[in-house]
């Protein structure tokens, strides 16, 4: 796992040991740290104690680096979308479909300058979420200035970006961020400045959690499956390592949709969605 500090990779986690609780596995958690050398060493580490299989997420080294650490026969599953020939198993939720999905809600509420504020550690989901970004604003904005920006994983990092948007006199009608921590303090920043959510700025997450429907305004979000994810993932697993050997067993491709959360952060005041969301 790249950060077991983050939401998404605890749920993620918590899907897995409940599939391996049944299969009567223990499972042995490597947290990474988004750092590749850190996971190189992990991984010489599994495969130097001959683990029955590996789940690997997100991760952050190269197709040749991984295939020559893991040999040919060590069963793994890959939590996100794979290169061609890297993995026999992957499943993923589409981020690249639910940030699209974010930024088309938010120009249809009529905004036309969004920021997206990612994580910045160089992990797959960055990459998807961006891409959904990009369609979304090329599709139904051609000519709009694309805002990209990066921070920690957190209300501090949302909090000190926000912050800086004021001091430069760049704060934008719109932010999109990638996870519910960052959209804390991006929140917080904006309320200590007593700036209107989402009057002068609408705010949107792509983490749901039951803090975004407690939050002042609540906030708009994107609710993932991640314990479904980690579940998947340790079921195509334990298929890998009890029927590999069985005539027809092929590559499986396992992807899962996210579900938008729309709240009133973004300018929503119908009250069927605050219901239902």
């Amino acid at each position: 796992m790249p950060n077991i500090e983050t939401r998404r990779y605890r749920e993620i986690m918590s899907g897995v040991e409940t599939v391996a609780l049944k299969k009567q596995h223990v499972v042995m958690l490597c947290n990474t740290h988004a750092n590749p050398e850190e996971e190189a060493e992990y991984l010489k580490m599994v495969v130097g104690r001959q683990v029955d299989g590996l789940i690997l997420a997100s991760p952050l080294l190269g197709s040749k680096q991984l295939k020559a650490l893991l040999g040919p026969d060590l069963p793994w599953v890959h939590i996100g979308p794979s290169a061609p020939g890297l993995c026999r198993n992957l499943c993923y939720i589409n981020y690249e479909e639910g940030a699209y999905q974010m930024t088309t809600h938010l120009i249809k509420m009529g905004q036309k300058e969004i920021a997206l504020l990612l994580d910045e550690a160089p992990l797959e989901e960055m990459k998807q979420i961006t891409a959904g970004y990009l369609r979304a604003l090329r599709e139904q904005l051609p000519g709009v200035k694309e805002n990209i920006l990066c921070c920690a994983d957190s209300p501090q990092g949302g909090y000190f970006t926000t912050q800086r948007l004021l001091q430069d006199g760049t704060l934008p009608r719109a932010m999109i961020t990638a996870s519910g921590g960052q959209a804390s303090g991006v929140l917080k920043a904006l309320q200590d400045e007593k700036i209107a959510v989402p009057e002068r700025v609408a705010l949107a997450c792509l983490s749901d959690s039951a803090t975004c429907a407690i939050l002042q305004p609540p906030l708009t979000a994107l609710e993932t499956p991640s314990r479904r994810l980690g579940m998947v993932a340790a079921r195509m697993l334990f298929d890998n390592i009890e029927d590999s050997d069985e005539e027809g067993y092929g590559p499986q491709e396992v992807i899962l949709q996210a579900k938008l959360k729309i709240r009133r952060s973004c300018g929503n005041t119908k009250p069927i969605y605050e219901l239902f969301g």
